[in-house]
Formats: C-alpha cells, sequence, structure tokens
C-alpha cells in the first residue's frame, strides 16, 4: 500500500468522528496494543481508537506467538474481540509504519500516537557460532512452529538431530522445550 493510501483510509476512519475529543492511533495489534485500546476506550468515552498493523491479521503474539494446544493463553482473544467490535475502535492491516505511513503522519492525523510493536529482529549474542546454520532464535522458531508470516522461510533440520540447546529463559524457552518431542515429528 502506498503512503497515500494508508493516510486517506486512516483520514476516512477518523473523519467521519470529527466530533469526538480524542483520536488516538495504537501501532501493533498484539496484547500490548489491545489492552491499550481497552483501557483508553473505557477511561475516555468520546474517545475513537485506530489500530494499525503491518499484518493482515489482528492479535499479534497471542495467534503467532502462543502454541496452539495453549488455549488457555489464546482466550484472551475474547477479550480482544470486544475491544475490536466496539464501535469507537476499528483495526486497520497491511500498514506498515515508515513504509506505509510515517510517523510524522500519524501524528498530524492523531491526538496520540502509541507504538505498541513488539521486537522485529533479534539481539545479537556475540558468541561464537551464533551464525552457524541450525541455530536460530527463539522468536524465529515460534514464528515458524505457529505459522506467522515472517516465519515461513524458516527450515529448520528437526529430522537430522537429537540435541537442543536453549539459551536463556524466556516463555518462548519454556514453549521450545515443551514441545521439543512434538517437534521431531514435523518436517
Amino acid at each position: 500500500m502506498r503512503t497515500f493510501g494508508a493516510r486517506q483510509v486512516l483520514w476516512r476512519s477518523f473523519s467521519t468522528v470529527a466530533s469526538h475529543p480524542l483520536r488516538v492511533c495504537i501501532v501493533g495489534n498484539g496484547p500490548a496494543g489491545f489492552y491499550t485500546a481497552e483501557k483508553i476506550l473505557k477511561m475516555h468515552q468520546g474517545s475513537q481508537v485506530d489500530i494499525i498493523d503491518r499484518l493482515p491479521t489482528p492479535y499479534g503474539l497471542v495467534r503467532s506467538g502462543v502454541a496452539p494446544d495453549h488455549p488457555e493463553t489464546k482466550n484472551v482473544i475474547n477479550q480482544f474481540s470486544r475491544v475490536s467490535q466496539n464501535e469507537r475502535c476499528s483495526f486497520f492491516g497491511n500498514i506498515a509504519l515508515g513504509s506505509s505511513v510515517s510517523l510524522m503522519e500519524l501524528r498530524e492525523l492523531y491526538h496520540v500516537v502509541v507504538l505498541a510493536y513488539g521486537a522485529e529482529s533479534d539481539r545479537v549474542l556475540g558468541i561464537p557460532g551464533e551464525d552457524l546454520k541450525g541455530v536460530h532464535s527463539a522468536r524465529e522458531f515460534v514464528w515458524w512452529y505457529n505459522g506467522h508470516p515472517d516465519g515461513r522461510n524458516l527450515d529448520p533440520d528437526l529430522k537430522n538431530t537429537d540435541t537442543t540447546v536453549i539459551l536463556g529463559q524466556s516463555p518462548n524457552y519454556r514453549e521450545t522445550k515443551e514441545h521439543e518431542k512434538d517437534l521431531r515429528g514435523i518436517s
């Protein structure tokens, strides 16, 4: 989408609610974005909240960072669905900050812009071997495992190894460790 196109969509979105005193744009549609939207809608009764994201689908990490066999964690989607069904809240997918629309343009269109997106890249640890074939970050591996569009090109060789080494103890570590045996059956 061109910058003009994204700006035009967002302009149409809030120009119809010109009587509302507070216009908020949230960049990022994961838990941080939806919890922020929920609080703003509750605290500012006249507000209009637009949530934008570079992906076409809502719910961010809840959709692509939580394993399918964790339904209790994914249940938060029900709460986020209620937020997105609020008539004062809109979701716009396929809008990338920096290429579809600039931060400056958003600041011109909204009273408040909240940057609530997650990590798009990994931190380099600076340890020998971290760039070798078969070494993957938890982020990219969990994205691949859960079908995130950015993980589609990862091709981990799970059939020809019997050893896994995991550095750190993030939630992704626990997720990966829990499914280690299941993952060997994935091609």
